[in-house]
């Protein structure tokens, strides 16, 4: 029987929902590819273990070297369908893309990757203008993680509807400035839906945010359809609940793919080595290389390029300081 080709829309306990051309199925892994799967999360370990002639063993270790650690959201897989309902996946293509955060259960000091979503194209970063208060230094991580992993962001600014401080308004105006696009929301008035849903057409694009932004309100509102769950923020604390349990796929009728994923608390740069973290701030760029120490950090160091263009306006102080804090955490 001739394989489907399909795209993994969610997964929990060994089942995943897998979306094909000829319909939705609920598929399990094949033993075989069960084993290979775990083999890679164990660091790849079989890679040492492999017989055979040398031809035979580098196609072996490149075979390991491309499978995930896990099977995700977004993943690209082959299918065996079983009947009209059930599959069974028998193969994972290659992941083109992914945006990963650190596995929540892995110790610091052997950090294991969760993938958030696999073959995404960009990324929407949801913020609120109040209710929750906007925290620009988390954007600013948000914004360096995507540059890192050679994601476009998209800033989407929920609940102009509104009353909001100005500076709201002026953080805005930095980051197009910056280049990135910034876009204004409200699901109450409709304001900027019709846009956001150009955007993400033909697309593969993780929703993604603080919590009690609004995220599954403008799920909802792009699509609604799909009857995603949304919540209030809480009168108490001012925070917002979450009312995603995890990522999930979404097909767009415009065309596309949405992935709407749950708030996530610990996102950190962990993945980005020191060295590469000033790259990922997009208005330092141009002074990278001009620093008198050629492995500068631009934090203490005497004749830095950097530390200048923030003396003279050139760099805003407040990204400044947002790189400074992710550098620290890096290095504790």
């Amino acid at each position: 029987m001739e394989l489907l080709t399909g795209i993994v829309l969610s997964g929990a306990h060994g089942i995943y929902e897998v979306y094909t051309d000829q319909g939705k199925l609920r598929c399990t892994l094949r033993g075989k590819l069960k084993k290979a799967l775990a083999e890679a999360a164990r660091g790849r370990t079989a890679r040492g273990k492999v017989t055979g002639p040398l031809a035979r063993q580098q196609r072996a270790e490149a075979e390991l070297t491309a499978l995930p650690s896990r099977l995700s959201v977004g993943d690209r897989v082959k299918v065996r369908r079983l009947d009209a309902e059930t599959g069974l996946i028998e193969e994972v293509l290659p992941r083109q893309s992914e945006l990963a955060r650190r596995d929540v259960g892995s110790r610091e000091s052997n950090p294991r990757a969760q993938t958030l979503l696999a073959n995404l194209d960009q990324v929407v970063i949801v913020f609120a203008t109040t209710q929750p208060e906007p925290h620009f230094g988390m954007l600013d991580r948000y914004l360096a993680i995507c540059e890192h992993a050679e994601l476009r962001p998209i800033i989407c600014i929920n609940k102009v509807d509104l009353p909001h401080d100005k500076s709201v308004e002026e953080a805005a105006a930095l980051y197009q400035q910056l280049g990135y696009t910034v876009l204004w929301t409200s699901c109450e008035t409709g304001q900027g839906i019709e846009q956001l849903r150009e955007l993400l057409k033909d697309h593969i694009t993780l929703f993604t945010g603080p919590s009690g932004v609004g995220k599954s309100s403008l799920v909802n509102a792009l699509e609604p359809g799909m009857a995603v769950r949304t919540g209030m923020v809480s009168a108490a604390t001012g925070k917002g609940r979450h009312t995603t349990t995890g990522s999930q796929l979404y097909p767009l009728s415009s065309g596309g793919w949405l992935a709407d994923s749950a708030g996530i608390r610990a996102l950190a740069a962990w993945n980005i080595p020191k060295e590469e973290l000033a790259s990922c701030f997009v208005e330092f760029r141009p002074y990278l290389g001009e620093c008198f120490y050629s492995d500068c950090l631009h934090v203490d160091e005497e004749n830095c390029a950097i530390r200048q263009a923030v003396k003279d306006g050139l760099i805003h102080e407040r990204r400044y300081q947002s790189y400074v804090r992710m550098l620290r955490e890096e290095e504790r």
